[in-house]
């Protein structure tokens, strides 16, 4: 629903639409901070229940989830205004800041490069939502491999919600540039995370 007004909005007042949605700014931010933080959480939780139950490469798959969740808040903290005068949202911005710089000096990451790295992003994303659900509900072997790391698989309604979230996307430029895109993948992976189709291994 907030992505649908943030296209109605987008069309009818594009000042308010920036004011709103756009990536550096706003209480959408915020909120997308918040989903982060929240699966890091979760990832914790599943840590702290099932170490004992679970191979290592679950453990450790899930503390990857967790550390990726927080490096993608630090970095989206990094950009937001500070609305609150935090001294932890100066470290943040510190950071962020550094993190660019160094970026810059060390790594001279051409347009290709990005271009590149874009596609593995979005190849590794097809294959997550498309080709692996499918693998594991095909083949009993490879159902056991993923169980056995905790990858969670995503949903039949997961990979709908991603579908129309792409779609919009390509169809509405305002919205692939804008913060609400960050919030609702943020919001499908949570979800994932909290129910997954193989939710039961992520039970005790």
């Amino acid at each position: 629903m907030l992505t649908l007004a943030a296209i109605v909005l987008f069309f009818a007042d594009n000042t308010y639409f920036e004011m709103i949605f756009n990536s550096d700014g706003g209480f959408i931010g915020y909120i997308t901070v918040l989903l982060l933080i929240a699966i890091f959480g979760v990832s914790a939780v599943y840590i702290a229940r099932l170490s004992r139950y679970r191979s290592i490469q679950f453990c450790i798959i899930l503390i990857l989830a967790a550390m990726s969740s927080l490096i993608f808040a630090a970095e989206i903290m990094g950009g937001l205004p500070d609305l609150l005068h935090t001294p932890t949202h100066k470290l943040f911005k510190i950071n962020n800041t550094l993190l660019h710089n160094r970026t810059k000096d060390v790594i001279k990451v051409n347009e290709a490069g990005k271009i590149a790295f874009r596609w593995l992003l979005i190849a590794a994303g097809a294959f997550y939502f498309f080709i692996l659900p499918f693998i594991y509900r095909s083949n009993f072997r490879a159902k056991r491999f993923v169980d056995k790391i905790g990858i969670p698989i995503p949903h039949r309604n997961h990979i709908i919600a991603i579908i129309i979230l792409t779609v919009l996307a390509v169809l509405f430029s305002g919205i692939n540039g804008s913060a609400i895109l960050q919030l609702d993948f943020a919001a499908i992976f949570l979800l994932i995370l909290l129910c997954p189709e193989n939710i039961g291994v992520f039970r005790r």
